[in-house]
């Protein structure tokens, strides 16, 4: 008697197989025996950390292998149960085609490398009785547990983040028409593919003409276990809707390509790239979510710089690191596959719209007029600010001006894709080769009467303080005038995994302890906690080799972390020792000029938050998470901490803020320099230090008080210092 089948959906999958489930620990334990007793795994590790270290960078490691390998096998068995779920065989008949059939002819497990080995028969009917006789739900029944094996380790080397369905329905819905020649560059597990797919296999069409639609659809990705992943989603879907025992399986267009850079794939794909060229009607899809500094090759950074250039939106130098990978395939993927006027659709982060780095971006060079944007005030899907853009494809030659595309039609929805409002974006300032961040019309016309202040010119980042881990520290004694010196073990706690490193009971001259503080340190109008840093500067703070000759203790520290830094930089960074990356930019050496009084305030967050720091007792060095003015006059400082503690400043902010940073922004509004003889600006300087003296006590009773707990505590004198500050501004 046959049982009656169940629905296998995504979340049956991971319940059942994924991370938590009992299965999936028992199978790595045996992956694990396994790898000890095979030459066959030696010779697939090796070709597979050969492929993916390209991906996921060289840091990667068996354990990551095993979770492909087991991930792998899986697919094999589903695909193998739903073909043989007809024909009434007996576990061990199922059990021998596992064994000896590759399935070669629907070429799906062609990576060998992930078939070094075979579930033993017990784990096989563990997996089996999971899945047999069962339908499968139309969806991508992948998505969870290909998220919770793989994505936590390493969704941002690779930029992955997985677009809810909803989402992915929505915008299939409003731009695929069935028998369009589509493709998604990045499909991932195919959560794009298989919501164009079902909109084919549930519509009126023939069979015949079903068959010939999903022939038209083609998914690119560079990770071969998505490409594989992929595959096996269709399939099954596939199956589901067609039981014909003779049923002829339709073409699945599934390659492993970087659609970026396609023809060095021409010879590695059964198909002719260059004949793909300009053939599409329509591009979807989510690109992964990477900038330039994220790329583990230096190789693969160069290309990418370059075709930036050749596309027409390489940002100027400073922000060469800030190559949005997303705005790369925005421009690329188009000029390669596109017809003229068919459409590109990408789900797409924000920085895009509103980073400085994409101000070249925004010409939209290649598209004609017709752009459009979906908006998500609230960060409904990812923890980035997100943006749908859609665009119609016209090419490099053409004769639309940059001012004809704008303003930019937006909708904006809630979370439950239900359209809120209409509205037109433009920017706050059009060029020929490019525009500045794009807002809502209404927003623009305030912004555009503003002037930068002056003090724009005079507040600077503060110097790249990392690794952390080499050069923070915590003291455990003072002997002979040195400091005997362990890790700093919350620093250590918060690191990367490559930068993990401990040391215990160093010593160092005193002369080489600052002081500096972190992001977290930093609450409205107080530095609740400054650190322990170790810097190897003389006077002059410059690396002086011969004058550290004088000090061997701190000689012999550094020269240990320095090659520890050199050991586990990135292949990609040119920055050579450890005090290079201290100093990058002279952003160290700078700070020699700090005079009496420091304003400081964050570089990146929801809110501003501003303190003084009195420098004349200690010196304190500003890490690169902050900003930073020097003054020798204390009421300017209050004044300036009082005005960037504004509540109203940081809403204002978030207008023009770009998706990760505030940078100089505050600038952007025309607080006016520091006059003594103005009494608004004496009372806020006053307000300012009686705030640092009420954050001071609230911090002495309780050290790990929040900054919102602080403007709680605070609202009628913020209420004060923004009744001040808009008399001003």
């Amino acid at each position: 008697m046959v049982e009656n089948k169940q629905l296998i959906s995504s979340h049956i999958i991971s319940e059942k197989l994924g991370k938590s489930s009992e299965i999936y620990q028992q199978s790595i334990a045996f992956l694990k025996k396994q790898s000890k007793n095979q030459i066959s795994y030696e010779q697939s590790f090796t070709r597979w950390r050969k492929i993916f270290s390209n991906i996921y960078g060289f840091e990667i490691s068996s354990d990551l292998f095993l979770k492909h390998t087991y991930f792998s096998l899986i697919l094999k068995i589903l695909v193998i149960s739903k073909l043989y779920s007809s024909k009434n065989l007996e576990l061990d008949e199922v059990y021998e085609v596992y064994l000896t059939n590759s399935l070669k002819e629907l070429r799906i497990f062609e990576y060998y490398y992930l078939f070094w080995t075979n579930f033993n028969k017990e784990l096989f009917t563990k997996i089996y009785s999971v899945i047999k006789f069962s339908n499968y739900a139309q969806q991508d029944i992948f998505s969870d547990i290909y998220q919770e094996i793989f994505l936590p380790d390493t969704r941002h080397k690779i930029g992955e983040f997985y677009t809810p369905s909803k989402l992915v329905q929505k915008m299939i819905n409003e731009v695929y028409i069935i028998g369009s020649k589509t493709l998604d560059p990045s499909c991932g597990s195919g959560n794009f593919l298989i919501n164009i797919l079902l909109k084919i296999l549930d519509s009126h069409e023939s069979a015949a003409l079903k068959f010939k639609a999903i022939s038209k659809v083609y998914g690119f990705d560079i990770n071969p276990l998505a490409i594989m992943t992929t595959k096996t989603n269709i399939l099954l879907l596939i199956f589901e809707y067609f039981t014909s025992k003779n049923l002829k399986i339709p073409k699945l267009n599934i390659f492993l390509i970087d659609s970026l850079f396609p023809e060095l794939y021409d010879k590695e794909t059964d198909i002719n790239i260059k004949n793909m060229s300009n053939s599409f009607d329509l591009v979807i899809g989510n690109p992964p979510w990477l900038t330039y500094k994220d790329l583990q090759l230096k190789e693969y950074q160069i290309k990418i710089r370059d075709l930036s250039e050749n596309l027409g939106i390489k940002p100027p130098s400073q922000y060469i690191t800030h190559i949005e990978l997303a705005a790369i395939f925005f421009y690329a993927i188009p000029s390669n596959f596109l017809k003229k006027n068919a459409k590109v659709f990408f789900v797409m982060p924000k920085s895009v719209i509103d980073g400085d780095h994409c101000h070249k971006f925004r010409a939209f060079s290649i598209f004609n007029k017709n752009l459009e944007i979906w908006d998500f005030p609230k960060n409904y899907f990812f923890n980035v600010n997100h943006i749908c853009l859609k665009a119609e494809f016209v090419g490099k030659n053409n004769n639309i001006l940059i001012d004809d595309k704008y303003p930019i039609k937006t909708k904006l929805f809630n979370d439950s894709l239900e359209l809120r409002e209409e509205k037109f974006y433009s920017s706050l300032k059009i060029e020929n080769d490019g525009a500045k961040l794009l807002l809502p019309i209404e927003e623009l016309e305030t912004l555009n009467k503003l002037e930068n202040s002056s003090y724009k010119e005079k507040f600077f980042q503060g110097a790249t303080l990392v690794p952390r881990t080499l050069i923070f520290f915590e003291r455990k004694q003072k002997t002979n005038g040195n400091l005997i010196i362990i890790s700093d073990s919350d620093v250590l706690s918060r690191a990367k995994t490559e930068w993990k490193f401990q040391f215990k009971e160093k010593e160092i001259e005193k002369r080489f302890q600052f002081k500096t503080f972190l992001n977290m340190d930093l609450v409205p109008f107080f530095i609740k906690r400054k650190r322990n840093v170790f810097l190897p500067i003389n006077e002059q703070f410059d690396l002086d080799l011969n004058f550290l000759q004088s000090y061997p203790k701190a000689l012999m520290f550094y020269e240990e972390m320095n090659n520890i830094y050199k050991k586990n930089k990135k292949k990609t960074s040119r920055i050579n020792t450890l005090f290079a990356n201290l100093n990058y930019w002279n952003k160290l050496k700078k700070q020699i000029n700090n005079t009496s009084y420091i304003v400081v305030y964050n570089a990146s967050g929801s809110n501003l938050k501003a303190a003084v720091i009195n420098n004349e007792k200690q010196k304190v060095i500003i890490g690169s998470e902050n900003y930073y003015y020097s003054t020798t006059s204390e009421n300017e400082a209050y004044y300036l901490s009082a005005i960037l503690n504004d509540p109203n400043l940081s809403r204002n902010i978030k207008l023009i803020k770009s998706s990760r940073h505030i940078h100089k922004r505050p600038f952007m509004f025309p607080i006016p320099i520091y006059d003594q003889n103005d009494i608004l600006h004496q009372k806020l300087a006053k307000t300012g230090k009686k705030c640092e003296l009420l954050v001071y006590d609230l911090v002495m009773n309780n050290p790990n008080i929040t900054s919102e707990k602080v403007k709680m505590i605070l609202n009628q004198k913020l209420t004060k210092i923004e009744q001040l500050t808009k008399q001003i501004i």
